[in-house]
């Protein structure tokens, strides 16, 4: 079979339809045909058996997106595999089907393999939920552009200010930048400090709070505030609060790390937003600065979110100094910022990096993100996710009606197929 869009002759599939583009698959035109027969050189049996075996496998791996019953064994994909990882023949040393299952998974999400996962190649997603799709333009700040993680040590004496080096004493966390004020690690590590009320409410801090990070200035210590989000306090005020809480006097000059006025390091906030059902957590969640007021306040430390159970664990890895009442040591804390690297942050479509100034669509429901031109060249012919197959809404009731008869069946029989993905 021929696909017009991608120009080349493509294997057969049930439904006629290229698993590239989403094209229809037509008839290969005779004259073009020809001429690559007349081409092509000869191939050894070995390697025509193998074409032949991965054909298969990709036929069954169309077919498994339609048919609704029977789980096909992921050893059925191992000529595949081989194929995509530019393996020769399928007898070559090392080649086990235990191998290459285990591979496997690292190449296709377990949607893919789930025989009840998508639905018809020719239903799209409903217009409305197209026309919901929030496109995302990406700038030099972006959070898509950028990974954070956190990492807290075990306490130390406060007099301690050497790296912490421990390589099993600590804790890490992955974390999303705000689209504002300064991006960038910030220079050392420093002390964590869980502030009170943990929102910011009011704009002022408790007396036990101000009192932790007076000795720590008394230490010449910077430190690292955690917050959280919500009472009304954006997020910036809730930084700048933190700011201004370790700005030490002008007779007095900072440590080596901290910002010319404040001991304050960075911001971390914990998500406590939940979907508009209420429940599960809005992940991943975007801090924006709508009001423009980092540059008006004169935000000068890098803002980061952590997810809302993070933000749990961080709080009793810091309980941990607290339980020991021991004033006299600290919670090391370091913030990692970096921009993603170009060969492992593109779009799983058209494998482009993801650049300034190029629009984007992340699907809600999964949350994979694609080029927008990518996104809706699929999704206006198939109501499925092009990486993971999950499945977003229609325009045809009936199908809607089966679709969330089959989901409690689902439900009810504890098969949970959620993939949860970031990035």
């Amino acid at each position: 079979m021929f696909c017009p869009a991608c120009e080349e002759e493509m294997s057969s599939q049930p439904d006629g339809i290229c698993l590239t583009c989403g094209e229809e698959l037509i008839s290969p035109p005779t004259t073009n045909n020809t001429n690559r027969q007349s081409q092509s050189q000869p191939q050894t049996a070995a390697r025509q058996d193998n074409d032949a075996a991965a054909t298969t496998a990709m036929a069954l791996l169309a077919s498994s997106m339609e048919n609704p019953t029977g789980a096909i064994h992921p050893s059925s994909f191992l000529p595949l595999l081989n194929q995509l990882r530019g393996r020769g023949d399928p007898g070559e040393a090392g080649d086990t089907v235990g191998n290459g299952v285990d591979d496997l998974a690292g190449i296709l999400p377990p949607e893919a393999l789930n025989p009840q996962a998508g639905t018809s190649a020719s239903r799209p997603v409903s217009q409305a939920a197209l026309d919901n799709l929030k496109r995302i333009v990406l700038t030099p700040q972006s959070s898509e552009l950028f990974d954070a993680q956190i990492r807290l040590f075990e306490s130390r004496p406060i007099h301690d200010l050497s790296p912490p080096n421990g390589k099993k004493d600590f804790l890490t966390l992955n974390a999303v930048p705000g689209e504002f004020g300064p991006i960038g690690s910030p220079p050392r590590t420093a002390a964590i400090v869980v502030c009170c009320p943990r929102t910011t409410k009011g704009g002022k801090l408790s007396s036990q709070t101000v009192s932790e990070m007076e000795t720590l200035r008394q230490h010449r210590m910077p430190f690292i505030a955690y917050v959280e989000r919500g009472d009304g306090v954006t997020f910036v005020q809730k930084a700048m609060v933190c700011q201004r809480a370790g700005e030490l006097e002008k007779a007095k000059q900072p440590p080596n790390g901290a910002t010319s006025e404040s001991l304050c390091l960075g911001v971390i906030v914990g998500n406590t937003a939940a979907s508009s059902g209420g429940g599960n957590e809005v992940w991943p969640y975007v801090m924006q600065d709508t009001k423009k007021e980092a540059q008006t306040f004169g935000l000068k430390v890098p803002v980061v979110m952590i997810r809302r159970e993070d933000g749990m664990r961080l709080v009793q890895w810091a309980k941990r100094r607290d339980e020991s009442n021991n004033e006299s040591q600290y919670t090391p804390c370091r913030i990692n910022i970096h921009s993603k690297q170009a060969n492992s942050h593109t779009c799983p479509v058209c494998t482009d990096s993801y650049v300034p100034g190029a629009t984007i669509i992340r699907l809600p429901l999964c949350g994979h993100i694609f080029h927008e031109s990518c996104a809706l060249a699929w999704l206006t012919k198939h109501n499925t996710c092009p990486y993971c197959r999950k499945e977003m809404p229609t325009d045809d009731e009936e199908y809607e009606r089966e679709k969330g008869r089959r989901e409690r069946g689902e439900a009810a029989s504890g098969d949970d197929n959620v993939h949860n993905f970031y990035g």
